[in-house]
């Protein structure tokens, strides 16, 4: 992580793949079809990864698919070295469980590690344990199934890695494994997918005394995020496929093959190393493929900032489904046929990362709840922000305690009775010296009703088109910093955000604003994800645009069951959707070009909106298509595809939402003048 953002480029930046289950070519030896794909899959990422210019790549394992005991290890091992020799680095390689064999327990599905396998991959691959210095980073690869087996190279590696790291006490260290240390938690019991004891305390030990900044595995074909002490460890993407037993994790039917072909799942990791810290940016593959002999075409792409940098970033989001969710997965072989084990679903995680999300609205058992609590922590220090809404006043001290988590409280208030109760939030504030927004209950007794029909509907916030309620109470609200508003999914965010901010700052008070994907009709199910888009972008810029607003969207991830069903920036699969492409992009972009923007204007011609925009160095100009095969509009020179990321892409296919940037004109002027 860094400390806070940092204008200046990286010091270096190094890439890290992980699981490409390489094969020889023309044949499997998995029953899986997906796994046909993995050596052009592993092709197009390293020719991805040439793109970003890493000054080297660490390969985190699982090189080749066919276990060592096959007589097809070499041939695949030869394709590995035609693919990764490909890159225009150096590439270090780690053993894997697929390179050397399993890891010595009884219940692993494969021929265990042994002193035959470690020799084929000194032959083909190189060393299975090594460290070198690059750019004031120590970096230290490690053969994580040699642990517990008892073989020479166990204890040749301990002694190697007790002194080096020792020698280089103080120093920024990176650490890759094949293994994780552990899972979910560091005293689970023994799985298929961490190391076991008592090698795993062993290493813990070691990470915790030296202070390692980084560790790194693989192996699981998932993305995890968990802090130990002071050391951020992550679990990569592989490149290849999906491991189906961790499908389990999404409350949704699987995918192709089980869910092994969940493409939006692969990808490799861009490691940005700064003088303060690291970034560690995951970059999706969506299993694209490029075969031998063929050549990828680079694209210009804008760079994506993640909240541990520091951006500012427009909008929040409302985490309706749970931040640190828990799955016990079921036990099925071959990995892990005789005990079930814990794994937390981090793909929320990684949605807000990488769409630049720092903030987000949570209700407040979120943080009276120990494990969940524990869990805003580690975020909180990779850049999250948290506010927390509750029904009526709570007591101070069950927030005083953990206020350096809270952003803010929302504070929500049946109004029939807010001239007694407000006083009380009033005195929240006074007590915790925490912002403190007030929201009205509105539900479908607070509706006129007509005809024979009754829908049940439940909400808060006000609106602004009938603020008569907000207003008797305004010279009561005492120390209370604003009240929450609601845009409806009918209303244009950019205009009604314009009011609300205006109205606001003519009451001399701060606005908190939900902008609503769900319907009016608690049994409809929009799932036009274009408009979806463009109510995002709209409702971005209004944020840039206003900044004495705090904005969020309801919802985060598709909300595809149960009352008032929405989509959101993500699917069930926390895959992402257009919503988030384009938040993603269109929020980098603007900070990579200016965020003091004037008050946007908008235009509907030919099946497009346009905003225009400006700040002191840029003139904008969002274009947002009604449909998804809108005809393209002319252009300017620099255009960046907001679904891609691209910049003057070849080709902007229709019904793409895009931003055009230019210079302002009182910036060209003054480059004139001088």
């Amino acid at each position: 992580m860094v400390d806070s953002h940092d204008p200046l480029s990286p010091v270096f930046r190094y890439a890290v793949i992980s699981d490409t289950h390489l094969r020889p070519s023309g044949e499997s030896s998995s029953p899986w079809k997906t796994n046909l794909l993995t050596n052009d899959r592993a092709r197009w990422v390293a020719h991805a990864i040439n793109a970003h210019s890493p000054d080297l790549v660490i390969h985190l394992g699982d090189i080749v698919h066919p276990v060592p005991h096959l007589p097809t290890y070499g041939s695949a091992s030869e394709v590995a070295r035609e693919i990764m020799g490909s890159l225009t680095c150096p590439c270090y390689l780690v053993p894997g469980n697929h390179d050397v064999g399993d890891k010595d327990n009884p219940t692993v599905p494969s021929y265990i590690i042994n002193e035959e396998y470690i020799e084929d991959f000194h032959r083909y691959h190189g060393p299975t344990f090594q460290s070198f210095d690059h750019g004031g980073i120590h970096f230290v690869t490690i053969n994580s199934l040699a642990l517990n087996s008892g073989l020479s190279e166990e204890a040749e590696q301990r002694e190697w890695l007790e002194d080096d790291l020792h020698e280089h006490r103080g120093r920024w260290i990176h650490v890759f494994s094949h293994y994780p240390p552990y899972l979910h938690l560091p005293d689970e019991p023994s799985n298929y997918d961490n190391l076991d004891q008592p090698a795993r305390r062993w290493l813990l030990d070691l990470i915790e005394e030296h202070n390692v900044e980084a560790f790194f595995a693989g192996h699981v074909h998932q993305f995890f995020y968990k802090r130990h002490g002071e050391t951020d460890i992550y679990n990569l993407l592989s490149t290849c496929n999906l491991r189906q037993d961790f499908a389990n994790l999404f409350r949704v039917e699987a995918v192709e093959e089980y869910g092994r072909n969940d493409a939006a799942k692969l990808g490799y990791c861009i490691v940005d190393v700064y003088e303060n810290g690291h970034v560690a940016r995951i970059y999706r593959s969506y299993g694209r493929t490029l075969k031998e002999g063929e050549t990828l075409q680079h694209e210009t792409k804008i760079q994506t900032h993640y909240p541990s940098e520091g951006f500012p970033s427009p909008l929040g989001v409302q985490l309706r489904y749970p931040i640190a969710e828990v799955t016990e997965l079921p036990y099925m072989g071959p990995v892990d046929e005789f005990v079930r084990k814990k794994a937390r679903n981090d793909y929320t995680t990684l949605g807000l990362w990488e769409t630049g999300i720092r903030t987000v609205r949570l209700p407040l058992a979120d943080l009276i709840d120990e494990t969940t609590r524990r869990r805003l922590h580690e975020l909180h220090g990779m850049g999250s922000r948290y506010g927390f809404f509750t029904v009526n006043t709570p007591k101070p001290d069950m927030i005083a305690e953990h206020s350096h988590l809270v952003d803010f409280l929302e504070v929500i208030l049946p109004w029939e009775t807010v001239h007694d109760t407000l006083p009380n939030a009033s005195g929240l504030r006074e007590a915790l010296n925490l912002p403190v927004y007030v929201a009205n209950i509105e539900s479908s007794v607070h509706r006129e009703r007509t005809g024979p029909k009754f829908s049940h509907y439940m909400s808060h916030g006000f609106h602004i088109d009938d603020t008569s309620k907000l207003k008797t109470i305004l010279p009561q609200r005492g120390a209370v910093d604003g009240f929450v508003f609601e845009v409806g999914q009918s209303d244009h965010p950019l205009s009604t955000i314009r009011r609300i901010s205006d109205y606001a700052k003519g009451e001399d008070f701060k606005a908190l604003v939900n902008v609503r994907l769900a319907p009016e009709d608690p049994a409809d199910y929009p799932q036009d994800h274009n408009h979806t888009a463009n109510r995002v972008a709209e409702a971005a810029v209004a944020g840039f645009a206003h900044p004495n607003v705090k904005i969020f969207l309801d919802t985060f991830m598709d909300h595809d069951r149960g009352y008032f069903p929405r989509a959101g920036l993500y699917d069930r699969r926390l895959n992402p959707r257009r919503a988030a492409l384009v938040l993603r992009h269109l929020n980098s972009a603007i900070n990579a070009h200016g965020i003091d923007i004037t008050t946007p204007t908008k235009q509907v011609t030919n099946g497009w909106t346009t905003i225009t925009f400006h700040s002191p160095q840029t003139s904008y100009c969002l274009h947002l298509p009604h449909t998804t095969d809108a005809p393209l509009l002319q252009t300017e020179p620099t255009t960046i595809d907001l679904t891609t990321g691209a910049i003057n892409t070849r080709k902007l296919s229709e019904g793409t939402q895009h931003l055009t940037v230019q210079p302002s004109q009182s910036l060209t002027q003054a480059r004139i003048r001088k």
